[in-house]
């Protein structure tokens, strides 16, 4: 047996102990206080034109601090080990020809790289 082999099999073991835990809930769960921001990221330049006004929803929104309920869980103890082994490993052999194929060419256009392009 590899070593890959042992090291998922104690992994399997190992998640079927916990699978009969006891767990016992201490505490009732608040939901936490989130504050989102980031900064812009480069993109490429396009040109945007509005074709429609918009409007957004109303929304009334009261979000207080919370808490994440506390749990006291008794798990089996796993240990998890290495040793060496020897083992049959294949060696593959390639061989590359060439070939002449078809391939996809792209070719793309930004808004204002024609001169010619009106607006």
């Amino acid at each position: 047996m590899n070593i890959a082999t042992k090291l998922a099999t104690a992994l399997i073991i190992g998640s079927l102990a916990l699978t009969g835990c006891s767990v016992d809930q201490t505490e009732q769960a608040k939901a936490p206080n989130v504050d989102v921001s980031g900064d812009a990221g480069n993109m490429p330049e396009y040109e945007v034109r509005q074709t429609e006004e918009g409007e957004a929803p109303s929304a009334d929104v009261d979000v207080k601090g919370g808490q994440l309920p506390e749990y006291d869980v008794e798990t089996a103890e796993v240990e998890v080990s290495t040793e060496e082994e020897t083992v049959q490993v294949p060696e593959p052999r390639v061989v590359i020809d060439e070939e002449q194929v078809t391939t996809p060419d792209v070719d793309v256009e930004m808004p204002g790289e024609n001169e010619n392009e009106t607006n």
